[in-house]
């Protein structure tokens, strides 16, 4: 009776995980089927969005979600193994607590300071340097088309990288300093040199890199205040990334508090962050199937 009764009292905190969860995707999908029995796929494929005219497509706001994401991503994951690989190979022993202090002291920014950071810091700084230098001498490219006036998707993705960097250097930099120290002596062992040892730890830990990958892009797919201040909030489909643009997030923050419930406006809305949610959940189980397919350590 006694194990039963610890049974039950370990089990219920997941089961109790499990039907919140269950619960919140069923409220999105009964707010969303106005929105899809009106709208239908015209919801995530449609590129208008007009209160006054009662239509609402949120394509821009998917697009905008899918590029800054991926940017931010694609800079964060270099510095997050960089600053990994440094702290445990390369950073003298009384600069490494530092490092990690700093690093964990930027993951508990709120998200407010680095969109103000961003919006009226970064923003000015880059537009007269590196976005100018970009429309400048590359131009031509669409993806640097757009004569740079602040927010864009680009500034919004820097500032996300800076912000999901830490997240995913503190598991990847805990991981690697786990590796067996017999694997990396017989690296050395062998007649190679550091950087073959740094390889073949990253190498043994590419797990782990999976799932600091997953976090930083389940940390930026879902980011509010920071991305809708940088920006640039403009409905909008551009190649160019020095152009204003728009996310799922920013669209509902923005859009929610001038809509009213029930209505067709905020049903659309619903059924973009039930979308957000699917993503997420995709990307989540993708990241498993890799681990699960070989993707761990060993």
């Amino acid at each position: 009776m006694e194990a039963r009764a610890r049974f039950n009292a370990l089990a219920l905190p997941p089961l109790l995980l499990i039907s919140i969860i269950a619960l919140i995707v069923l409220a999105l999908l009964l707010a969303s089927l106005e929105a899809f029995s009106k709208l239908g796929l015209g919801v995530y494929l449609g590129n208008r969005w007009s209160p006054y005219e009662d239509v609402y497509g949120g394509f821009a706001a998917i697009y905008g979600s899918l590029v800054v994401t991926a940017i931010a991503v694609g800079l964060a994951m270099p510095l997050a193994l960089s600053m990994a690989v440094f702290s445990n190979e390369f950073s003298p022993r009384w600069l490494r607590p530092v490092l990690v202090n700093v690093g964990d002291l930027i993951a508990s920014f709120p998200a407010v300071l680095f969109g103000l950071w961003g919006l009226l810091s970064l923003a000015p700084l880059l537009k007269g340097t590196l976005f100018s230098w970009l429309y400048g001498q590359l131009g031509w490219i669409p993806l640097f088309s757009t004569r740079p006036y602040g927010p864009s998707y680009l500034l919004a993705s820097l500032v996300l990288a800076i912000m999901i960097t830490p997240f995913a250097s503190s598991l990847i930099r805990e991981a690697y300093a786990q590796a067996p120290r017999a694997m990396v002596e017989g690296v050395y062992a062998l007649g190679l040199g550091k950087w073959e040892a740094i390889r073949v730890t990253l190498a043994y830990t590419r797990a782990q890199v999976l799932g600091g990958l997953a976090l930083a892009l389940g940390r930026a797919m879902g980011e509010t205040v920071a991305v809708a201040m940088t920006v640039g909030g403009a409905f909008n489909v551009s190649a160019s990334l020095l152009a204003p643009g728009l996310t799922i997030p920013a669209l509902i923050v923005n859009q929610f508090g001038s809509s009213y419930y029930p209505s067709l406006q905020a049903s659309a809305l619903f059924s973009l962050a039930l979308l957000l949610f699917l993503l997420g959940l995709g990307l989540l189980t993708l990241f498993k199937r890799i681990l699960g397919g070989g993707g761990g350590a060993g």
